[in-house]
């Protein structure tokens, strides 16, 4: 009987241990990832640049790929570095108008996009539109990673300007526990002490 149910808990454990590779093997299709496409700093300020950044293989090598940009004076943003690396990444720098607010949608056409490129299964990212908001109204003529006087730096780690972060942060309840041990400790030195001179 022990033997028994030693062997249908061994294989039990056995058949609990090798179902999620087999349905991992199950599950994998024959299509390829999607190219990843990072957007730096979604949100500027007029004196800003947000950069857009695709994955190797979003593009075809080399490509010129088409860029347009919608919103607030367009027409006067800046766009540089619309032609894909030699594995088909990408990545373009944002500089809104020094007028602009608000929305940005900036689109990227590739060869992917016609009929004729998807039916010969050319690999990429076909079109794909990245939004940047351009919020506050300061103009460019002073340097943004000088902060004004009289402000504080915020201590954040969001990306914004800021002192170094040391990357500690010690909970306030070892503070006080380092603090109470002192006082402790400090308190037993002065009794010892009392306690000589008595002696």
């Amino acid at each position: 009987m022990l033997k028994k149910l030693a062997a249908i808990s061994l294989a039990a454990g056995v058949i609990i241990l090798a179902a999620p590779t087999a349905a991992s093997a199950a599950s994998s299709d024959s299509y390829a990832d999607k190219p990843s496409v990072t957007v730096n700093d979604p949100i500027i300020d007029i004196c800003d640049v947000s950069t857009i950044v695709f994955g190797a293989g979003s593009f075809q090598p080399s490509e010129v790929v088409g860029v347009s940009v919608s919103g607030l004076r367009a027409d006067e943003s800046e766009i540089s570095g619309n032609t894909a690396a030699a594995d088909g990444s990408l990545t373009v720098s944002f500089r809104p108008p020094s007028g602009g607010s608000g929305a940005y949608a900036i689109t990227f056409t590739g060869a992917g996009a016609n009929a004729a490129a998807r039916a010969a299964s050319v690999a990429g990212i076909g079109q794909y539109t990245a939004v940047i908001t351009v919020s506050g109204t300061s103009s460019c003529d002073h340097d943004p990673s000088v902060a004004a006087a009289g402000t504080e730096l915020p201590l954040t780690g969001d990306g914004s300007i800021e002192l170094a972060l040391t990357g500690g942060s010690i909970s306030p309840w070892v503070i006080g526990g380092g603090a109470a041990a002192l006082a402790v400790g400090g308190g037993l030195v002065v009794i010892g002490a009392a306690r000589r001179k008595r002696a």
